[in-house]
């Protein structure tokens, strides 16, 4: 075998490229129309990805993790888990994206694209902004584009002979100049022709031997839905609960709140089995039937906040002079990511963090969630953490909260899992300057029985896990 310099093996390459059997070759590689011996579309051969780059694995299970297929009875399992497949198929067709599909950056590329911010409104034609060749000398320049969604033009047509395809999902573009060639693209445009809401396209933009695929985000505006937060206190913040067979302790409860707050609205929601009317000013009862739930009656209660924030109390807590709702709202007003910031009752500062992969989607998910784990400390505010759940103690953002919702599956005994379902939907902080009292606990035989129900109620909230959560197992540490 001989020995070629650099020199010497592009000359190798050259030749084999435009001898016939490198002719061929660029034939398959390219969708070519041959006309006078000229390869006319140079349209590549390539199938857009689908938005995931490779399969999922299956998750690890830590020890001492509940197993959730377990929870489901065995004569039922098989059937559970085919449906709990194609409905986690379909959750995945509608939240999923072509735009998370992995992209990398083409190196020593002449070609100039947007990498990351280009949006387009469904239907309306949208100029491609900084679209270039750079740095090359040729006697002719010939660029192409292709999208799989969408429809490329250009504003101008005016150079008919210069132009390939347009008005379809590709362009091919040629000059003799790179200058003109680089006023072509300045002009192209691009259409999603369907109505959507959120979805994406990629484009994939080649010369020559060197190709780019940059992505499109493809959005309908939102409107802004946006509170007047006014002077008061009172018009920034509902106090909302839920109150079951427990009325002595929601009196005390309001007693305390009038003491600190004479104006702030409290919102209850009551599935008491034989109701008491709560006559008192700026308390707003709402009567369910009776045992429907914890979790049913937070979503009514949430429902009828008409202030941007509202702050969630049990209804035997006490407000005390260390429950400062104001210094609540300062943080969450100081730092507009945040979605629930919580507090501490009776001293006692909860909150968690949640570990979470997704797995395959047949086998499902591995969550863990580990007790008195934060992140890192909020800025400007070195009592207040990062976390992803907290006390039930807590003040939040009432659009935000409208979104995930409480389920109302969940009857009693559920608290945690409101967190899971808003995880990576809501952010979350704790913070330990604001606090609020617990009343003493006292003796109630009936609010018992349905307060404690055994382990049924966790075996369900088990194999709710499974099926609604699309997990496997779950650990809690």
């Amino acid at each position: 075998m001989p020995s070629f310099g650099r020199a010497g093996l592009i000359l190798l390459l050259s030749i084999v490229i435009f001898s016939g059997i490198g002719y061929r070759w660029l034939s398959s590689y390219y969708m070519v129309e041959v006309v006078e011996d000229k390869i006319e579309y140079p349209m590549k051969k390539w199938s857009p990805p689908t938005g995931q780059v490779k399969p999922q694995a299956s998750c690890t299970c830590p020890a001492k993790s509940y197993d959730l297929a377990g929870s489901i009875p065995t004569a039922n399992r098989e059937d559970i888990q085919k449906r709990r497949a194609e409905e986690y198929k379909k959750h995945q067709a509608r939240t999923s994206s072509i735009l998370n599909t992995l992209l990398f950056a083409p190196s020593n590329s002449p070609l100039q694209y947007p990498i990351q911010g280009f949006t387009v409104r469904p239907l309306v034609p949208t100029l491609i902004p900084g679209l270039a060749l750079h740095g090359v000398q040729r006697s002719s320049y010939k660029v192409s584009l292709q999208v799989t969604k969408g429809v490329l033009s250009l504003g101008n047509q005016s150079g008919a002979q210069s132009v390939k395809g347009g008005g379809n999902n590709f362009l091919v573009l040629e000059k003799l100049s790179l200058e003109e060639l680089n006023k072509l693209l300045a002009k192209v445009t691009y259409t999603i022709p369907v109505y959507h809401i959120h979805t994406g396209d990629l484009v994939h933009f080649s010369f020559e031997l060197h190709e780019a695929v940059f992505p499109i985000a493809i959005r309908q505006p939102t409107v802004p839905v946006l509170f007047d937060m006014g002077t008061n206190i009172s018009d920034q913040v509902t106090v909302t609960t839920k109150t079951f067979l427990r009325y002595k302790q929601l009196k005390v409860l309001i007693r305390s709140l009038r003491q600190f707050y004479k104006d702030v609205v409290l919102i209850v929601a009551d599935d008491s089995f034989t109701p008491e009317k709560i006559t008192e000013e700026n308390v707003l009862q709402y009567f369910m039937p009776g045992g429907q739930g914890w979790f049913a009656g937070r979503t009514l209660a949430v429902s009828q906040v008409t202030t941007k924030y509202f702050l969630w109390v049990d209804d035997d807590f006490i407000f005390t002079e260390k429950t400062k709702i104001e210094d609540l709202v300062e943080v969450m007003e100081a730092t507009p990511e945040l979605d629930v910031v919580g507090g501490s009752v009776s001293g006692n500062q909860f909150y968690f963090s949640i570990a979470y992969e997704e797995g395959d989607g047949v086998t499902g998910g591995c969550m863990g969630r580990k007790s008195n784990k934060k992140f890192q400390s909020l800025p400007n505010y070195p009592k207040c953490s990062i976390v992803n759940g907290v006390v039930n103690f807590f003040l939040a953002r009432t659009d935000a909260v409208n979104r995930v919702r409480f389920d109302p599956k969940l009857k009693r005994v559920a608290h945690s899992e409101f967190f899971m379902d808003g995880l990576g939907q809501l952010m979350v902080a704790s913070c330990g300057h604001v606090s609020i009292g617990h009343q003493p606990r006292g003796a109630n035989a009936q609010y018992g029985r349905f307060r404690y129900p055994g382990k049924g109620d966790e075996q369900y909230k088990l194999q709710l896990h499974y099926y609604k959560n699309n997990l496997k197992c779950i650990h809690y540490g």
